[in-house]
């Protein structure tokens, strides 16, 4: 358990479904405004994330998913999920990073991704990760550069939301690049 201040990081419980849901719906509501669809935003989501979370959580633990939350005296305030080896090419995906709201900007996004990288198994060590986030997202491509992303690829993705829009492509050679270099942004 990695502690920053008063966050703590750990593997999310069975029963924290609901919990991660509710962070993942704030973090896009408050990040994705203006590029996802309100009327998803503000409908849908809410329960298409609870389903996500409910299978990815109380269906029990997969060996190839680690999720990571960060936790103080309020509750869960950052998430973090890697599903190992899910592409050839491209290595684990980073599918999920997320931070309450009024706790973004303070480091703590930075560090769920670093605990969750560092939980791979061995396997993966010598593998790439990568992520995609929207070409609309310029906060979130600022950071994954700043953490040594490298831009690989431009593509349009089907979004929750019934959009096609154009997204980034990040890759880091190995979870060991990528944790090297969230570990010195201290």
């Amino acid at each position: 358990m990695a502690i920053d201040g008063d966050v703590r990081f750990r593997d999310a419980a069975p029963d924290e479904w609901e919990s991660v849901s509710a962070l993942h719906v704030a973090s896009w509501r408050s990040a994705y405004r203006g590029m996802l669809l309100d009327a998803y935003l503000d409908g849908a989501i809410a329960e298409e994330r609870r389903a996500l979370w409910r299978a990815r959580l109380a269906g029990g633990t997969r060996p190839d998913q680690i999720v990571v939350v960060g936790e103080d005296g309020s509750g869960i305030v950052a998430l973090a999920c890697i599903l190992a080896g899910q592409d050839r090419r491209w290595g684990s995906l980073i599918d999920n990073l997320h931070v309450r709201p009024d706790r973004k900007r303070g480091g703590i996004g930075r560090l769920a991704l670093a605990e969750a990288a560092r939980r791979l198994p061995p396997a993966y060590a010598g593998t790439p990760l990568h992520l995609t986030v929207l070409e609309a997202n310029r906060a979130a491509q600022s950071a994954y550069e700043n953490w040594g992303g490298a831009l690989v690829e431009r593509l349009e993705a089907d979004l929750p939301d019934s959009q096609r829009l154009p997204v980034r492509r990040y890759a880091w050679a190995t979870p060991a690049a990528l944790t090297a270099r969230l570990e010195r942004r201290t």
